[in-house]
């Protein structure tokens, strides 16, 4: 799976935005879903909840896929309570969108950053 780009997408564009789900990490401990969730860091306006919370993406942002060399980034609008995924540079049609997962997701299930 991936998200490959339709039309020509400009740096800084963007490119979605997602709903998600708020749910206890322990709930999605395991395969598949634990490869599948967003961590959630609580921002200063927003009360914090007790314990790990992750996010369950919906639209795309799911199944966005991981590049050392990202062409796109994501970021938690905790204000609309919705996840932005922006250009970091123009994208080209048929070309696949990627992030970046970043080194703690690796390190989580005992493994290096792929080069």
């Amino acid at each position: 799976m991936g998200v490959f780009a339709d039309e020509p997408i400009v740096s800084g564009a963007l490119i979605e935005e997602c709903h998600y789900l708020k749910v206890p990490q322990k709930q999605c401990r395991g395969e598949p879903l634990d490869d599948y969730v967003f961590e959630i860091r609580w921002n200063r306006h927003e009360e914090p909840r007790p314990g790990n919370w992750v996010a369950l993406v919906m639209g795309y942002g799911m199944i966005y896929n991981h590049s050392n060399e990202p062409n796109a980034v994501y970021s938690r609008a905790s204000d609309r309570d919705v996840f932005r995924f922006h250009a970091l540079r123009d994208i080209y049609p048929g070309e696949q969108i990627c992030v970046s997962y970043g080194e703690a997701w690796w390190s989580a299930r005992g493994m290096t950053v792929p080069p």
